[in-house]
């Protein structure tokens, strides 16, 4: 076994230059997607089914879901990002007929009840001003019986803030605002398309939604849960190193696998991302138990259904 065949490098070079250009960004949006399928593949058939993917960004993911077979419309109130979606559909091939641009607002939608089988929400509900409103517009778009896929990291984690670009001190972004915002507009240098100012726009964005009230949230809006998970923050690393060493111990020559993993992982490590991810990792096992979860956990996955 290779260390390429314990860690998707395709991916993980992906995630690392995604903000080198919008090029970069929507090709890893695309493999975020990829990986997504085979999971989403569980709670609906994918070919020919109607989804709406709200908060669509650059686009990336929405093309990767229409070349899987699915009937998706892309809404974001971002009418710039929507053009450059569609320009990178067109340079890629995409299946056009099957992919359509919505410029609007996630707790407005511009659909009529029950047009969709599945709402993808990924990386959107914690900037909803209003995420109760969200999840109703969803459940009213819905058919009897879709689901809502929703991916977001809870406000309380160690790097929620979404300025972990610029920052990796934990729970920074708990910090009053007007912190965040002397830090941040500080630096003087972007990090590829990302400015700090950029940075800042997004973590003002927030609405600091936790676990519970997320699930509070949901139920109220009339959904059940078919799927639950949440997930430590191990910096994208660590989070590789410990699929790695999972995956080394399990496949022979064992002791072989694992020194490629660890050798991949001091070439990967800075001393600062290090000292972050053994701080997370001692915090790991506290998102197995309520409430203690909201100060360790690095994100959720749910998948909501319509009765």
């Amino acid at each position: 076994m290779s260390i390429e065949s314990v860690v998707d490098t395709g991916y993980a070079g992906a995630v690392d230059a995604r903000l080198n250009s919008y090029d970069a960004y929507i090709e890893y949006q695309s493999r975020e997607a990829r990986r997504a399928l085979p999971f989403l593949a569980r709670f609906f058939d994918a070919q020919n089914a109607r989804v709406l993917e709200v908060g669509a960004g650059h686009g990336g993911k929405g093309i990767t879901y229409a070349r899987a077979g699915m009937r998706v419309t892309s809404l974001d109130p971002d009418v710039t990002a929507l053009q450059m979606g569609a320009h990178a559909a067109r340079q890629q091939a995409a299946e056009l007929n099957s992919l359509d641009s919505v410029a609007g607002d996630g707790t407005r939608l511009p659909f009529r009840a029950e047009s969709f089988d599945a709402v993808l929400l990924d990386s959107v509900i914690e900037h909803a001003d209003d995420p109760f409103t969200l999840l109703q517009e969803c459940h009213r778009v819905l058919k009897c019986g879709g689901i809502v896929f929703v991916v977001f990291p809870p406000f309380y984690g160690p790097l929620s803030g979404h300025i972990d670009d610029f920052t990796m001190i934990p729970w920074y972004h708990l910090l009053p605002r007007e912190t965040i915002k002397r830090k941040l507009l500080a630096i003087d240098h972007p990090i590829g398309i990302l400015t700090p100012r950029d940075a800042y726009a997004v973590y003002t964005s927030l609405n600091r939604l936790s676990i519970f009230e997320f699930r509070r949230t949901a139920r109220n809006a009339g959904f059940s849960f078919v799927y639950w998970r949440v997930r430590p923050f191990l910096t994208h690393p660590g989070t590789r190193l410990a699929v790695g060493v999972l995956a080394a111990l399990r496949h022979p020559p064992r002791l072989r696998n694992l020194r490629a993993v660890i050798a991949r992982a001091c070439r990967e490590f800075t001393f600062g991302v290090f000292l972050v991810f053994l701080l997370t990792s001692a915090l790991t096992p506290l998102v197995f138990f309520p409430f203690a979860q909201e100060i360790a956990a690095g994100g959720v996955k749910a998948v909501l259904r319509k009765s």
